[in-house]
């Protein structure tokens, strides 16, 4: 008995989509990724110098990482890695601000956001891979049902 064509036009279909959604999928992750910036890194003396020579509006320490506000623009910014406890960068923002009260800087401690920082763009990096075989299961599922 001869087989009729339709499976096959659409096992060809459902691949040209799967190809179609995978290409959206990176081109939409590749949008994301370069939407947002990353803060450059300096070391801890680069950052004791912008502090002491004041062009620092805020200093926030979240864990092992101290984020600099440049008060220029508030999208500079940069980051440095420092000790668990602080010991240089707070002293320092603390002598700043003792010399200098018109001028203070703001000095904030937040939680480590970390865990979510990391799991955050795994999950979304994998959410276009997890609809993209969703669809085509569903898909596959319908092309069987009508043969």
């Amino acid at each position: 008995m001869m087989r009729s064509s339709g499976p096959d036009v659409s096992i060809v279909r459902v691949g040209i989509l799967v190809l179609l959604l995978v290409v959206l999928g990176l081109a939409l992750l590749y949008a994301y990724r370069s939407q947002t910036p990353s803060t450059p890194q300096v070391d801890v003396t680069q950052a004791l110098g912008d502090i002491n020579a004041g062009r620092i509006r805020a200093v926030v320490v979240a864990g092992n990482r101290a984020t600099l506000e440049f008060r220029d623009s508030p999208a500079h910014r940069e980051q440095t890695t420092i000790a668990e406890p602080d010991t240089v960068v707070a002293p320092t923002v603390s002598n700043y601000n003792s010399a200098n009260p018109s001028r203070a800087i703001e000095l904030r401690y937040t939680q480590d956001g970390q865990g979510i920082g990391v799991v955050g763009p795994i999950i979304l990096s994998l959410l276009p891979v997890l609809l993209i075989g969703g669809i085509f299961f569903l898909l596959l599922l319908r092309s069987r049902r009508r043969s």
